[in-house]
Order: structure tokens, then C-alpha cells, then sequence
């Protein structure tokens, strides 16, 4: 594709510096703010108009007049390293052979660096429209809120989520819903159970109940299967006293169209079911996410991460493998495994939403995370492609 007059390069040691930097600042959820500076400072050193929300998302825009907009986003927060020994690389960043080591190197400070730099060598160039590249917070914690904090005021008519794909095309991903299942009995000494209500005996018959249920499926995306990730009662520990109480914590995958109550209500109808035979009672609902930005903003939001997919013949996901094609980036159409921002903009918001980064999601929260440096090239190509793409034909 030829390339337009006054086109920007990319500058591959640039972006592997700009990368490994990153990498070396540890920003687990609730820690971005040194990450989210030094974000703000190159973008703005590349000539990006920068703010940072009141969230403490940084947002950074190359505006070349009326026309469409463009966002392209990629969190800023990683998991943490729960013991460094086990790694064979520097968790905090290097370089070895063609890969870049360390925490966040793919999940997703390498993504981030990428569009940075690639939207950045469009300075100049963009012919018309609005390209955003937001670097957003707390997405480990849940997946959304942030990004959609960043999209009601960019005001995007398409968003572009930079989470590894191997540099393929996602058109959708399953969603996300924790659900917390609680069961009421009631207590007395474990030497007389037939005075009380042994709650977690009730949730045991609760948990088996829920295992028969039939998992809704897409032809793409595949279940929505429920899995439990984690139980307790109480009194903990129970020293000779019948439990009075059991929570239950389960990671339901949503699919496209399903809602909180289309979820529940199997679940509440099964558990009903169960404990009527018991005596207990119990509640079925989803989990509520309540964290501090570390702007002090205080954020409170369900844990339930919709669904979304579009066709592939939709105008976003053709535009972009036209895009990728033209740039000579090798790609393909595909879709995530994993929940991603794009429940906010796609599922919530309804904005046209695809999934396009570098790197293998398998990586992810693993030991010895990596990525390619070569993929990294190959997105921040891809970003400026896609941009400039759809902005002139938007």
C-alpha cells in the first residue's frame, strides 16, 4: 500500500523502549498513576492532544476535522508477580533474542506502546476524523466500566480493543458474570445437627443442582458455561457449630444477548428447587465490584461484562481486514477466549467494536510473559492502517 505524503515510520527501538519503560513500572489495579504519567508524557512528546480523566484514564487524540472517530484502547493495569524466583526472565522487562520479557509485556503494556506509536505516525497525514487511543485502569478488576467512562465523553463511532490476538481480527468474545449464591440456615452444636440448618450441606445440594444445567451455546463463541470458583461458611472455622451461613462465588460465561436476569433466573429456580427440600433459603445475585482508582475516584460497578459479536460482513470487521491487508500485515478473522473492555463499548454501549493486538493470549498472567517484537511492529503498522482506513471511509 503506498504510503500517504508526510506518513511518520514507525520507529521499531523507539517502541521496544517505550514498551520495556512501561514494563518496568509494576501497575497492578489500583497502582497505575507512574504508568499512566509516563503514558501521558510520550504521548504528548509524539503530538497527542493528552488529558487524563477523573478515573485517572489517560486519553491522548490526533483530530484532523469532521469525520468519524476512531477509539483504539488498552489497559494500563497488570496482574501482579506472586514470587519473581520463578521467572526465568526480568519480570520488570528485557529483551532476549526476538521477544520482550516481563509482567504486562503482552497483558497489555505491548499493545498499549503499539497503537501509541502507530496512531502517532498518522501526525500530519490524517486526512479527516478523530483517532483516540485511551490507556485505561482497572481492567483486571472488571472488564468495561473504565473504557465506557473514556467512550461517553470521546463520543466513538467505532473502537478498535488492543488486546493480544495473535494480530488477527476478534469479532466478539463470551462476557463475564460473577454471581454469588447465598444459603441461610440455622446454627446450633454439631452434636445435635437436628436442631439447626447446616447451610453448607444445603449449598453442597445447591451446587449439584446447578451442575445439571444445560449451557446456552453460540455457533462462534461457543458456551456459556457456569463454573464455582470458590465456597465458604460460616462460622470459620465451624469448632463443633452447624454452619448458619454459605457463600458460593460462580464465574458464568455470558453470550450474546443474555442479561443479569436471563442469567439468574435458571440459577434461582434450581436453588429454589434444592434448599426447598432443606429448609434453608438462600439469594442468587450478581457480585458487585467497589474499588478506589488511584485518583481517589471511588468506582462501583456489577460484575457482569456482556456479550457481543458482529458478523463478518459488518463495515468494522471488513474495513479492518481490508485494512490489515492493504498494510501487508498477515491476519485472519477470529475471536477472543477471554472478557475484554469491549463488554463496555460493544455490549453495553452497543458501539461497533473489534479486538485486534499483538501477542499470544495464552500469555496472559503466566510466568515468563512475553511478546514478539516483531507483532509489535506488525500492530502499530496495523493500528495507523485501520485508522487511517476507516476515518477516510467512514
Amino acid at each position: 500500500m503506498a504510503v500517504p505524503e508526510g506518513d511518520r515510520s514507525v520507529n521499531a527501538g523507539e517502541l521496544v523502549d517505550f514498551t520495556l519503560r512501561l514494563v518496568r513500572e509494576p501497575s497492578p489495579s489500583g497502582t497505575e498513576g507512574a504508568v499512566a504519567r509516563i503514558v501521558a508524557a510520550e504521548m504528548a512528546r509524539l503530538g497527542f492532544v493528552v488529558e487524563t480523566d477523573d478515573w485517572g484514564n489517560v486519553v491522548g487524540t490526533i483530530d484532523a476535522g469532521p469525520g468519524p472517530c476512531l477509539l483504539f484502547d488498552a489497559h494500563i493495569d497488570t496482574v501482579g508477580v506472586s514470587n519473581p524466583d520463578d521467572w526465568s526472565r526480568n519480570p520488570w522487562g528485557e529483551v532476549m533474542g526476538d521477544r520482550l520479557y516481563g509482567r504486562g509485556s503482552m497483558d497489555m503494556k505491548g499493545p498499549l506502546a503499539a497503537a501509541v506509536y502507530g496512531i502517532a505516525s498518522l501526525r500530519g497525514s490524517l486526512r479527516r476524523g478523530r483517532v483516540v487511543v485511551s490507556a485505561t485502569v482497572a481492567e483486571e478488576l472488571v472488564e468495561g466500566p473504565a473504557l465506557e467512562h473514556v467512550a461517553k465523553r470521546v463520543k466513538p463511532d467505532a473502537v478498535v480493543i488492543c488486546e493480544a490476538t495473535g494480530l488477527t481480527v476478534a469479532r466478539g468474545q463470551r462476557g463475564r458474570a460473577e454471581i454469588r449464591v447465598e444459603v441461610n440456615g440455622r446454627p446450633t452444636h454439631s452434636s445435635r445437627p437436628e436442631f439447626g440448618i447446616n447451610a453448607a450441606e444445603a449449598m453442597a445440594d445447591v451446587i449439584v443442582a446447578l451442575r445439571e444445567l444445560e449451557p446456552t451455546q453460540h455457533p462462534v463463541l461457543g458456551k456459556g458455561i457456569l463454573v464455582l470458583t470458590d465456597i465458604l461458611s460460616e462460622p470459620y472455622p465451624g469448632l463443633s457449630v452447624v454452619p448458619h451461613r454459605c457463600v458460593a462465588t460462580f464465574d458464568r460465561r455470558t453470550l450474546p444477548g443474555e442479561t443479569e436476569e436471563s442469567i439468574l433466573a435458571p440459577i434461582r429456580e434450581r436453588m429454589d428447587r434444592a434448599l426447598a427440600r432443606t429448609g434453608a433459603t438462600g439469594t442468587a445475585t450478581i457480585a458487585v465490584d467497589d474499588f478506589e482508582s488511584y485518583t481517589g475516584a471511588r468506582v462501583e460497578a456489577p460484575n457482569f461484562a456482556p456479550a457481543w459479536f458482529f458478523p463478518d460482513d459488518h463495515p468494522l470487521v471488513a474495513g479492518a481486514l481490508a485494512a490489515l491487508q492493504e498494510a501487508g500485515v498477515p491476519t485472519r478473522l477470529g475471536h477472543y477466549a477471554f472478557c475484554t473492555n469491549g463488554s463496555g463499548t460493544a455490549g453495553r454501549l452497543g458501539i461497533p467494536t473489534i479486538g485486534f493486538g499483538p501477542g499470544d493470549e495464552e500469555m496472559a498472567h503466566r510466568v515468563d510473559e512475553y511478546i514478539e517484537i516483531a507483532q509489535l511492529e506488525a500492530a502499530a503498522r496495523g493500528y495507523a492502517a485501520i485508522a487511517r482506513h476507516l476515518t477516510e471511509r467512514g
